[in-house]
């Protein structure tokens, strides 16, 4: 065969040696049959920073595993083998090494470098060609990736309640990974308890060196066969922390990663990424489903608020008692939807009997303390009780029912009208006043609040209560409000008052006494229930 048809021939064979499946045989084959050198080896690698090694040689050739030098920059011959180096200028994929042969020529030489210059590139465009196409995966996969995290986090997002959310946070993490198990932690106090689980887990709450080391970390943590497993028997596991509201609130788990073939493996670096981004969905997940759990009870809160404040406004009257020769104002305004502060009136052949009490504490439990004080009252009044058997009964009746801390100031007055006589009792309340010719009178306490002892018994008291004459009742908002430095109203401001305007009509007392407490506390919220009942008889 002429030398220029052989030379083609080897070249068009090398052209082909990168569809070949086995290239090391391949690369031999070619050399041996285009030149005169009948024995040798090829060496390749796998990569950059991989070791030469043998991957085809001639029968009877005694060759090393392994490459021990670098392939030399161009043909050499060393010792009777003649050295062909596979490279590019920028990097070499192996060496051929062939039998010293006396046949051989310059032109053969020459031939050999020709045809390992040509091999490299080929090689070079085999690798290239490799990585694009790697690449290519990759970025498909970080596509897949993407797309499957935007799906998963539109269905955790719309999923609110914990059980639901829990279950398709299990389901997701086992489809992502291919895991066989699965486990959800969210904190519970200052440990990990479990939520959800799919498969057996170890314990209720996550072990706490484990969980410190997780939380610690910050990022996914795989763990081996042998590590001490979060489920019983596992093979390999991975745990990562949920981050929510800059704190670690749970911890997911999965374990036993199915490979291709059936068998258990361990979890990548893929997969540790990809449920590193999961997490992060996870964590706003549920932030999402607690603010809306909290968001449900206080509108139920709100709800149950609405209606105590629904019977609290039933409860107190309606209307002003329409008694001959006695005009009435009332003032009422809660600190909160609902109140600790109560105000009744009575008529009875023409005596007109007003209570005006304080319940300790406010919101919820005041205004459930004020309707049993509400029932209690009108039990005893429609019993035909005088005013100290009210209150005596009434102490026992709180004391008995509500709690330790529970008690209730009031003051309750009778005002007789044809025998011009005012009649109360002050059980711990704040003095009232009596506003006649002759100045001004406080009603003062003569007894402990209700509910506070058992054993309390109240008396009547009687001053007289000439025509004309005005009674002042009102709960500790009006005198105990305060300005935004924190200074109070006090009985001071209220008594000048009282002495400028105590003789106008009891709606325009009322007004004036409302206008200077709104007038010193401008701008500071009102921190307690303002009650106020002015009476005064006509002349």
């Amino acid at each position: 065969m002429p030398a220029g048809r052989r030379f083609s021939d080897f070249l068009r064979e090398i052209q082909q040696i990168e569809k070949s499946a086995a290239r090391g045989e391949a690369i031999l084959q070619a050399f041996t049959r285009h030149t005169p050198f009948e024995a040798g080896a090829v060496y390749l690698r796998d990569g950059r920073d991989t070791p030469y090694r043998l991957s085809a040689k001639t029968p009877q050739w005694v060759a090393a595993e392994i490459l021990d030098s670098e392939p030399p920059d161009d043909v050499t011959p060393i010792g009777g083998i003649i050295f062909v180096p596979l490279r590019t200028p920028r990097e070499c994929h192996g060496a051929v090494t062939l039998a010293h042969s006396d046949a051989h020529s310059d032109d053969d030489l020459e031939t050999l470098r020709v045809a390992g210059a040509l091999l490299g590139a080929v090689m070079t465009n085999q690798r290239l060609a490799h990585e694009m196409r790697e690449g290519d995966f990759q970025l498909k996969y970080r596509l897949w990736e993407l797309e499957s995290l935007y799906d998963i986090g539109l269905s955790i997002a719309a999923t609110l309640n914990i059980d639901d959310l829990a279950d398709e946070i299990l389901f997701r993490t086992i489809s992502l990974t291919n895991a066989r198990r699965a486990a959800l932690f969210l904190r519970d106090g200052s440990r990990f308890k479990v939520y959800r689980s799919f498969g057996d887990v170890r314990g209720d709450f996550l072990d706490d060196d484990l969980a410190a080391q997780v939380v610690k970390q910050g990022t996914p943590m795989s763990f081996e066969e042998g590590a001490d497993c979060i489920f019983p028997g596992c093979m390999a596991f991975v745990a990562l922390p949920i981050k929510g509201n800059n704190e670690s609130i749970g911890v997911l788990a999965a374990a036993d990663r199915e490979t291709r073939d059936g068998g258990i493996g361990a979890f990548d670096a893929n997969d540790l990424r990809l449920l590193s981004s999961f997490a992060s969905q996870v964590g706003i997940a549920l932030e999402n489903s607690r603010l809306h759990r909290e968001a449900l009870e206080k509108q139920a809160m709100e709800r149950e608020l609405e209606l105590a404040a629904t019977i609290q406004r039933d409860i107190l009257p309606k209307s002003l008692p329409d008694v001959e020769g006695i005009e009435v104002a009332v003032l009422a305004r809660p600190a909160r939807q609902v109140g600790g502060d109560y105000h009744v009136f009575f008529d009875r052949e023409g005596i007109l009997t007003m209570i005006v009490a304080d319940v300790a504490g406010k919101s919820m439990p005041a205004a459930l303390l004020v309707s049993a004080l509400h029932a209690a009252v009108q039990l005893l009044y429609a019993e035909g009780r005088e005013l100290a058997e009210i209150a005596t009964e009434l102490n026992k009746h709180i004391h008995r029912w509500s709690a330790e801390n529970k008690f209730i100031t009031m003051v309750l007055v009778e005002i007789d009208r044809e025998a011009e006589t005012i009649r109360f009792v002050n059980a711990g309340h704040n003095p009232s006043y009596v506003i006649s010719d002759s100045g001004i009178e406080q009603l003062r306490s003569h007894g402990l609040p209700v509910g506070i002892l058992s054993t309390s018994t109240y008396k009547t008291q009687t001053r007289p209560f000439p025509a004309g004459s005005v009674v002042v009742l009102y709960s500790d908002g009006i005198t105990e409000a305060e300005d935004v430095a924190g200074e109070e109203f006090e009985n001071g401001r209220l008594e000048q008052i009282l002495a400028q305007h105590g003789k106008e009509s009891p709606s325009v007392l009322r007004d004036r006494i409302a206008e200077a407490v709104d007038a010193f506390t401008l701008g500071a919220p009102q921190k307690d229930d303002q009650t106020l009942v002015i009476a005064r008889t006509a002349r």
